[in-house]
C-alpha cells in the first residue's frame, strides 16, 4: 500500500532528521551542518553530513543520501512502507487505514490480535523462565550448561511454558479461548469442542520475531525426558500471522549487523550458540526448506551472500541442495560449510564451537566452499573414480553444473579443478560445457576502452550541469515553466533513469503550481538507490539572489546538456553515415534560444 503524499510528508515532518540520526550516529555541528562517522561504510574521518534545514543527509565518502525515511530504510534494513511505519510509531502518528473488503478487514484484525496475544504470551513465558519454580531453575540450568548467557537469553526473549494444561489460557482469561487458539497458542479439545488447553507445556520457548519486531510465533523445546511420544520441538502452526516459510529465526537481530553475508543454520540452539560466540549475522530456518520467500527476506535485509552451515548428515545435505536453486535465482552468492568434515564428532555448529571455539570456526568460514565445489564433491563421491566410466560420468555431471554459471572466470577455475580430479583435459570439459549449453559459442568479454582523465572530467561536468538544472527547476516554478515552453530540452536528452523522472516531475509541478522541498521530492520515490541520486541534486546546490542569475544558470546548464547529447548522437554510427543528421544536430546546438522567465 502506498500512502497519500500528504501522509508521508506529515510523518517525515514529525521526525527531525538530526534527532533520529543522533540515535544511531554521534553528530557534531560544523559549518551549519552536523557531521559524524558514516554508519554505512568504514571510515576514520567524518564525511557523513546531516543538513537540518533541508532535512537530508549525505555521505561524501560512499555517496549515500536521502531523507530521514531513507536513513531508517538503510540503517534498519527496512523497505519503504515498514520504515514509514517505524517513523510513524516513533512520532505516535496513526497511519490511516486503507479501504479494504470485509474479509480483508477480518484477516487484518485477526493478524493484529494474534500479534498482541503472542506479545503477551512471550512476556508470560519469559517471566515464568525467571521465576522461582523448580521447573524454571532447571530450565535456566539447562541454558547455562548449553553455554547460553542470561544476557543472550533475554536478547532473544527466551521463555518457559508452565506444565499446567491451562497456564497461558488462565493468564489470557480476558480473551476468548478460540482467539487464543487462532493465534496458535492453544488447542481445542477433540472430544469437547468447548474446552481448550495450552499448545505449549513444559517447553523452553523461542519467540519468532519478524523484521517488523512482531512476535509472530514460537518454537518450543521439550524440557526433561518428557513423553516419548511427544516431539522434541513443536512450532506454532500456520496461522493468519505465522507462516514458517516466510520467516527466519534471528533475522530481526542479524539484519542489524548490516553485514552483506549471513550464515544460515538449522536449529534454534544453533542460532543462539552462534550469536553467543560472536557470529551475530546468523539466522535459522524453521524446519522447512529454504524458498523464494526466504530469499526475499534475505535480500531485504541487505544480504548478498550466504554460508549454508546446515547439519552434516544426509538430511542436511539434502537441505543444502534444495536451498541452492532459490538462492541462485535470487542472485545471492552461496558458500557451504559442513563442519563434520573437520570434526566427525560435532554434528552441529553448537557442538563444534563447544569443542574448538570461535577462532577455529572463523577460519572454516573464511575457507568455506562455493556451492559448485560442494556439489562437485558430491558427484565425485557418487562415482567410482578408479574407472573410466566413473570419471566420464562424473565429468559430464560436473560440466552440466558448470554450464549454468554466468561467469567465464568462475567457470575456468572450476574446470581446472575438475580436470585434475578426473584426469580429463580442460579443452574436453569446455567442449562438454558448450554442448550442455546447446552448442552456444563462448561469449568472451569485450574490451572496454579506458576513459581518459579528460573524459571523466567531462562526464562529471555534464552530471553537475544536470543536477544544477534539476535543482533549479524543482525549486523555481517559473524556470521549469519557461524551460518546458521553450521546447529546447527533452526528457531523452537528460538520459534514462531518475534525471528524466525529475525533469517530468518539475514540469508537472509547474503546471499545478505545486511546491516541493527536497524531502518531498525524495519521498515521492520508494527506492533507496534513487534517494541517493536525488540527494546529490540538493546537497550542494547553488543559491540565486536575482531572476537574472536564475536565467543565466538555466541557459548555461541547458546548453551543456544539449551539447553533450548532440555530441553523443553525432558519434553514433547512424549519424556518421548521414550528413543531414550531422548538420541538423549542429544547428540544434548553435541555434539555442535564450530561455526567459
Amino acid at each position: 500500500m502506498r500512502y497519500p503524499e500528504e501522509v508521508i510528508q506529515e510523518v517525515i515532518g514529525q521526525n527531525d532528521i538530526v534527532d533520529v540520526v543522533s540515535g544511531y550516529v554521534a553528530l557534531s555541528p560544523r559549518a551549519g551542518n552536523h557531521f559524524g562517522i558514516c554508519p554505512f561504510h568504514g571510515e576514520k574521518t567524518p564525511s557523513f553530513s546531516v543538513n537540518q534545514s533541508k532535512q537530508i543527509f549525505y555521505c561524501f565518502g560512499c555517496h549515500t543520501g536521502g531523507s530521514v525515511l531513507t536513513f531508517i530504510m538503510k540503517i534498519e534494513n527496512l523497505d519503504f512502507l515498514d520504515a514509514l511505519k517505524l517513523l510513524a510509531d516513533r512520532a505516535r502518528y496513526r497511519l490511516p487505514e486503507k479501504e479494504e473488503s470485509a474479509s480483508a478487514k477480518e484477516q487484518r484484525a485477526s493478524r493484529e490480535l494474534s500479534a498482541e496475544l503472542n506479545k503477551r504470551a512471550a512476556r508470560f513465558y519469559h517471566d515464568h523462565l525467571y521465576g522461582n519454580t523448580l521447573d524454571a531453575q532447571n530450565a535456566r540450568q539447562y541454558l547455562e550448561e548449553r553455554g547460553i548467557h542470561p544476557t543472550l537469553a533475554k536478547r532473544f526473549g527466551l521463555g518457559l511454558s508452565p506444565t499446567a494444561w491451562d497456564g497461558l489460557l488462565s493468564h489470557l482469561s480476558d480473551t476468548l479461548p478460540e482467539h487464543v487458539a487462532a493465534a496458535g497458542l492453544a488447542t481445542q479439545n477433540r472430544k469437547d469442542a468447548t474446552r481448550y488447553y495450552d499448545r505449549f507445556r513444559s517447553r523452553l520457548m523461542f519467540p519468532i520475531i519478524d523484521t517488523r519486531n512482531r512476535v509472530v510465533g514460537f518454537g518450543g523445546r521439550i524440557m526433561g525426558e518428557g513423553d516419548k511420544q511427544e516431539a522434541k520441538y513443536v512450532n506454532t502452526p500456520e496461522t493468519a500471522l505465522f507462516h514458517k516459510s516466510d520467516n527466519l529465526y534471528g533475522l530481526n537481530l542479524a539484519r542489524k549487523t548490516r553485514k552483506a553475508e549471513l550464515i544460515i543454520v538449522e536449529g534454534y540452539m544453533d542460532v543462539l550458540a552462534m550469536h553467543q560466540w560472536g557470529f551475530t549475522n546468523t539466522v535459522g530456518v524453521l524446519g522447512t526448506a529454504l524458498n523464494d520467500s526466504h530469499v526475499r527476506l534475505l535480500k531485504n535485509a541487505g544480504c548478498t551472500s550466504v554460508v549454508l552451515m546446515l547439519d552434516g548428515d544426509e538430511a542436511g545435505v539434502r537441505a543444502t541442495l534444495r536451498a541452492i536453486p532459490p538462492l541462485t535465482k535470487g542472485g545471492i552468492r552461496i558458500k557451504t560449510l559442513n563442519i563434520t568434515e573437520y570434526d566427525p564428532g560435532a554434528k552441529d555448529p553448537d557442538e563444534y564451537l563447544q569443542r574448538h571455539g570461535a577462532a577455529s570456526l572463523t577460519e572454516l568460514l573464511r575457507n568455506a566452499k562455493s556451492h559448485i565445489a560442494f556439489q562437485v564433491e558430491l558427484y565425485k563421491d557418487k562415482h567410482d573414480m578408479d574407472t573410466i566410466d566413473g570419471r566420464v560420468s562424473f565429468t559430464q555431471e560436473a560440466a552440466k553444473l558448470l554450464s549454468t554459471l554466468p561467469s567465464a572466470i568462475e567457470t575456468e577455475a572450476h574446470v581446472s579443478e575438475i580436470s585434475k580430479i578426473s584426469d580429463i583435459s580442460e579443452s574436453a570439459i569446455h567442449t562438454e560445457i558448450n554442448k550442455q549449453k546447446g552448442n552456444a559459442p563462448m561469449i568472451l568479454p569485450t574490451t572496454r576502452r579506458r576513459t581518459s582523465a579528460a573524459g571523466r572530467g567531462q562526464e562529471r561536468s555534464i552530471k553537475k550541469a544536470k543536477e544544477t538544472l534539476l535543482h533549479l527547476i524543482l525549486t523555481h516554478h517559473a524556470a521549469a515553466a519557461a524551460l518546458e515552453k521553450s521546447g529546447y530540452l527533452s526528457a531523452r536528452e537528460m538520459g534514462n533513469g531518475i534525471y528524466t523522472e525529475l525533469l517530468e516531475l518539475a514540469f508537472n509541478n509547474a503546471k499545478q503550481g505545486k511546491q516541493m522541498n527536497p524531502v518531498d521530492v525524495i519521498s515521492a520515490f520508494e527506492s533507496g538507490d534513487l534517494h541517493h541520486a536525488i540527494t546529490e541534486v540538493f546537497i550542494d546546490s547553488p543559491e540565486y539572489e536575482t531572476k537574472a542569475a536564475i536565467e543565466k544558470s538555466l541557459n548555461e546548464t541547458a546548453f551543456i546538456i544539449k551539447r553533450a547529447w548532440a555530441l553523443h548522437q553525432m558519434q553514433s554510427e547512424d549519424a556518421k553515415n548521414c550528413q543531414e543528421t550531422l548538420q541538423s544536430l549542429g544547428l540544434m546546438v548553435r541555434n539555442m534560444p535564450s530561455i526567459s522567465i
